[in-house]
Parts: C-alpha cells; sequence; structure tokens
C-alpha cells in the first residue's frame, strides 16, 4: 500500500534522531520500522490512548512529507487502530491523514519512551 504521510517538522525531527541511531538510512525504512514494532507490542491503550491520541498544537498543520510504501496488513491495522470507538481521534478528510495520524502518534510514543519499542 502506497500512501503520502503527513507529519509535523516535530516527527521528521524524531525520524532525524532514529535514523542517526540505527545507522538507517531513509526515513521510509524507520516509519516501517516503528510502526511494525509498535504492531508487535499489542498493547494499542499503551501508544494510541487519550494521553497520545491528542495533538500536541495543529492536529491539522502536518504537512506531505514523503511516500511511503507499507505492508497492506501493517496498513489495514493503523486503519483499525484510528477507526477503534475507544479512541477519540479528530476527524480527517482522507484516508492518508487517518493512517498519518497513527503514525504520528506512534512516533509521539517513541520519542517519549525510548526504551518501550525496539525498532
Amino acid at each position: 500500500m502506497k500512501f503520502t504521510l503527513f507529519l509535523k517538522d516535530t516527527h521528521m525531527e524524531i525520524i532525524e534522531k532514529l535514523k542517526q541511531k540505527h545507522s538507517d538510512t531513509t526515513d521510509q525504512n524507520i516509519v516501517k520500522r516503528c510502526v511494525k514494532s509498535a504492531i508487535q507490542l499489542h498493547d494499542d491503550d499503551l501508544i494510541f490512548g487519550s494521553a497520545r491520541e491528542q495533538c500536541g498544537g495543529g492536529c491539522f498543520a502536518s504537512e506531505p512529507k514523503f511516500v511511503i510504501e507499507m505492508d497492506e496488513e501493517d496498513f489495514n491495522k493503523l486503519q483499525s487502530v484510528y477507526r477503534n470507538q475507544g479512541f477519540e481521534f479528530e476527524e480527517y478528510d482522507s484516508e492518508e491523514e487517518e493512517i498519518s495520524k497513527t503514525i504520528r502518534c506512534i512516533l509521539n510514543f517513541i520519542d517519549y519512551q525510548p526504551d518501550a519499542l525496539s525498532i
């Protein structure tokens, strides 16, 4: 599944730090590794719970940053997280923006708890 990822500058900074830490060469690889690790944790509430789903300012200020290709299974998992009735995500205009929101939550989680996931 190929789509445009909408991120804020703060998320790009997180990706840059992770690229340096893990000696990875592309933004796309880091994001895919983060998503896989988050899914393998099997604790959506920890990552996407109310404290994490709320924006730190300017939810809709995210911009298209790059195109990413993701496993359809991972994409569908993120989509199901976004649509989970237990989480109160803001409404977005497109599926790309919805998936981007879940990825921003994962990046925020990794930034605040860097040892919680192994990427």
